[in-house]
């Protein structure tokens, strides 16, 4: 019987752990379904889950964690991660991607042990792209559910497209004059999706960027049988809407999740409290317990783009590949960049990063905390990289959402909540995932900073535990 386990342990050691039984002893458990933490318990995990928690000595085990002065969580959720997206470049399928393949392919590489890093042991796909099986396939990655986006030809994302490539990202194309039974109607392609093994499916309501509307959206009579279907296959309805007119076609059609905040507040835009219409839209969300993903990242992501230093970032280091850090030095690397000046017709960059950093995320914190004030489950969704912003990085982004939490008003239990049983409840997974507790998968992290005294205590991760096998942090990192 081994009576300690190294924290140095060997990354090709861990399939081989998960089938022994591992303690955890003496540590402080801090999970969201209880009143306060428990100290000095003794966690048992055989066989990938959690089968014993108890104040009393276990005698049976074959390695075992000492956690005295430590505390255990359950492994985060982020619930709107683009697995196949790569800061910088877009989606692994889109031009300056394909001129890039050494980058790609060892960004990709990466990539879910940077999530790992950041504790991120559960992840919610909904635009999964082409790329996904890099990340599903790798040694070891967070546990990888997903949606599938039902578009058409003449509505976002697809309408946006040019090339073929990006094109072939969207598989289920809807025909709305089409009858059920034909190939391509609502009711065959949501049964293909429920087929698929996905969890989910996406809908854009996007009639375009900022104060544009120039894309057409689908018909009331198109959003009525989606739901129709979705629920005879037991499918969640996730809604891409970030303005107040898109989410409330959205809270019409029914849907089950608001993928985004609300930054965009139409013609209440130079207002600085949350006028009557909005508050009512807000209340209609309440009432019907939508899921809220403020996505607070996506914003900031646009903003810090713009800011020359964001390349330097010391926290990039431990996470993202070098040669892909040295090519945000470079003049292709700032396509995005020249995109976002043209919208902002020749501001400077300083002004633009304000714009986002201080205008629109304002605007998403208070309806966060209008929405935290009526009890309504917040759900941590960075929608990393949200953007083809180099300033979003796999992992970093998920903890920086957890801040912005923090920044707009949640509690630390709040966010504990939102990271973990929120996400859980909302995706009908709860069963085995989001509280520390014996049946669970043991998907857990180990902390030396107790995160319910300082947000900061989530980067004080010493070993993520993935269906019970313990990985050393530093392990993870990219550039030793």
């Amino acid at each position: 019987m081994i009576k300690a386990l190294s924290l140095s342990i060997s990354l090709l050691s861990f399939a081989l752990l998960a089938q022994n039984k591992i303690l955890i002893e003496n540590v402080t458990i801090i999970s969201p379904h209880l009143q306060a933490p428990k100290i000095q318990m003794n966690v048992l995990i055989s066989d990938g889950r959690i089968t014993e928690i108890t104040d009393k000595d276990v005698i049976s085990y074959d390695l075992k964690i000492n956690g005295l002065g430590k505390f255990l969580t359950p492994g985060l959720m982020d619930s709107h991660a683009h697995v196949s997206s790569i800061p910088g470049m877009g989606f692994g399928v889109e031009p300056v991607a394909i001129k890039n393949p050494k980058l790609v392919k060892a960004y990709f590489e990466q990539q879910p042990r940077s999530f790992l890093y950041y504790g991120v042991t559960q992840i919610l796909d909904p635009n999964p792209g082409v790329s996904f099986d890099y990340f599903t396939s790798a040694p070891h990655h967070p546990d990888y559910f997903r949606c599938e986006v039902l578009t058409s030809k003449n509505t976002f994302p697809y309408v946006e497209k040019t090339d073929a490539l990006s094109r072939s990202m969207f598989t289920y194309l809807i025909d709305e004059s089409a009858e059920a039974t034909a190939v391509n109607s609502v009711e065959s392609l949501v049964g293909k999706i429920a087929n698929s093994g996905a969890s989910c499916i996406k809908i854009y309501f996007e009639d375009g960027y900022g104060n544009a509307s120039q894309w057409q959206t689908f018909s009331t009579n198109t959003l009525k049988r989606i739901k129709i279907a979705a629920e005879k296959f037991n499918l969640l309805i996730v809604a891409h809407a970030n303005a107040l007119d898109m989410q409330q076609l959205a809270l019409a059609a029914d849907v089950d999740v608001i993928a985004h905040g609300m930054w965009n507040w139409g013609q209440y835009n130079r207002e600085k409290d949350i006028p009557k219409e909005i508050s009512n839209t807000l209340d209609i969300m309440i009432n019907n317990k939508v899921g809220y993903m403020p996505t607070q990242r996506v914003i900031a992501g646009l903003g810090e783009v713009m800011l020359p230093a964001i390349v330097n970032s010391p926290e990039f280091l431990s996470i993202t590949p070098k040669s892909l850090i040295d090519w945000y030095k470079t003049t292709e690397a700032q396509w995005f960049k020249e995109e976002l000046r043209i919208g902002f017709d020749g501001m400077p960059d300083q002004s633009i990063s304000a714009a986002f950093l201080y205008g629109r995320i304002g605007k998403g914190n208070k309806v966060i905390q209008y929405l935290r004030s009526s009890n309504l489950p917040i759900l941590l969704a960075s929608d990393f990289p949200g953007s083809p912003s180099f300033a979003n990085q796999p992992g970093l982004t998920t903890y920086q959402e957890m801040k912005a939490m923090v920044t707009a008003g949640l509690s630390l239990e709040e966010v504990l909540a939102a990271a973990t049983i929120n996400n859980a409840k909302q995706f009908r997974i709860d069963k085995d995932y989001g509280t520390v507790e014996v049946g669970k998968i043991a998907n857990l992290l180990l902390l030396e900073s107790n995160p319910l005294d300082a947000i900061e205590s989530w980067d004080s991760i010493e070993t993520i535990i993935l269906h019970g096998s313990p990985i050393a942090r530093e392990n993870l990192v990219v550039n030793k």
